[in-house]
């Protein structure tokens, strides 16, 4: 015996799923391509800096890039006394293209999937 249930609209659900995982994916990604470029361009003396560069979190709109070391805002910024030596804000704005590509790689390949 052999019962088919039929939903409408399941097609248009299952492609918002896949483009959101796409999104996802793309997002992630980018998230970690950046977190290499701000590891390239920040300034080590001991490395402890670098190495606290890590992605955090991403969802579904946002990805989350940290630094963990407590000085890192005063490399990025500077202070009265230094000037700043910034590493995150580059990572992203000189790679703003890069980024938007690998997000479009991503969607474009989720949407293959079909």
């Amino acid at each position: 015996m052999e019962i088919r249930v039929r939903i409408e609209g399941i097609d248009e659900a299952v492609q918002q799923l896949n483009d959101l995982t796409a999104l996802r994916q793309g997002l992630s990604a980018a998230a970690f391509y950046v977190e290499g470029q701000a590891k390239l361009k920040a300034p080590v003396d001991t490395g402890f800096l670098r190495n606290s560069i890590q992605v955090l979190r991403v969802t579904d709109r946002e990805a989350l890039i940290g630094v963990g070391a407590e000085y890192g805002i005063y490399q990025e910024m500077g202070t009265r006394f230094m000037s700043a030596r910034p590493f995150m804000r580059p990572a992203v704005e000189n790679n703003r293209e890069r980024i938007a590509e690998i997000i479009r790689q991503a969607l474009a390949r989720g949407r293959e999937v079909r």
